[in-house]
């Protein structure tokens, strides 16, 4: 989006980033709408990329129409889409950048109560279909620091003290075990479990909110569980059983191995 000339010698231009927004096509053709009102004959244009071809038209009906008949390898979800709006007087203007990272949002005018108000609109509308103001990949970051401290913290519970050599020190070692067996148990089972288990099932929620750009129908709007696919509903239920008897078959070796 160019910087149009302004007879005021000043614009507003305000631009902000969101992720995970859930976009369908209604939520689409409602959104494009208000992004264009306050704009006198807005001059419109709908394109998205697909390989190496542009596509570009008035409109997101006429877009999908033409990629669907041009290029018929793309379906499902959409990977990218385009979406810019400028007066005929080049006062105002809007871009919206969708893609499946994130959604940037910008306003270009020389009214900036109508830009900050239309920010507002739009914000309001992509919140409601999902929309987080920071990136995923921050939140990756901290369950893999929790997935690692648990795993570790169980892991240390589960070594410590191997380098014994003499007979007296083993000897003492699992005294001291056998005292505290109902405590380490505990502490083992619960330290390995969420460890394990909370990573797994934040990856599957965010899987279930992670952006999507759907053209063709609407995003549903219930809860994450339901949202998942049945083959991820089977994973969440098989994988933690599988984890805790993997869990089970580690105790019982360390207690074989070390007096546990």
């Amino acid at each position: 989006m160019s910087t149009p000339p302004s007879p005021s010698g000043q614009q507003t231009n305000i631009r902000k980033v969101f992720y995970q927004c859930q976009l369908g096509k209604s939520d689409l053709g409602s959104l494009f709408a208000m992004a264009c009102e306050g704009i006198t004959e807005p001059q419109v244009k709908v394109s998205t990329t697909a390989g190496e071809t542009l596509f570009w038209k008035p409109s997101l009906e006429e877009l999908v129409e033409n990629v669907h008949r041009d290029a018929p390898e793309v379906h499902g979800d959409w990977a990218n889409l385009t979406f810019q709006a400028d007066s005929s007087s080049q006062e105002k203007g809007v871009k919206i950048s969708i893609d499946k990272e994130q959604t940037e949002v910008n306003f270009l005018g020389s009214d900036a109560t109508w830009a900050h108000g239309q920010m507002a609109r739009v914000e309001k509308v992509l919140v409601s279909r999902g929309a987080v103001f920071s990136s995923p990949r921050y939140e990756n970051i901290i369950t893999f620091v929790l997935h690692a401290f648990f795993l570790a913290l169980g892991a240390f519970f589960l070594i410590r003290g191997v380098d014994d050599e003499t007979v007296a020190d083993c000897v003492e070692r699992a005294k001291n075990a056998s005292r505290n067996d109902v405590f380490f148990n505990v502490f083992m089972t619960v330290a390995f479990s969420f460890g394990l288990l909370f990573p797994f099932f934040q990856l599957l929620k965010r899987r279930a909110s992670r952006a999507r750009l759907k053209v063709d129908a609407d995003v549903s709007r219930d809860s994450w569980w339901s949202r998942l696919s049945n083959g991820e509903k089977i994973a969440a239920a098989v994988v933690p059983l599988t984890a805790l008897g993997a869990l089970g078959t580690v105790a019982t070796a360390a207690h074989n191995l070390w007096g546990k």
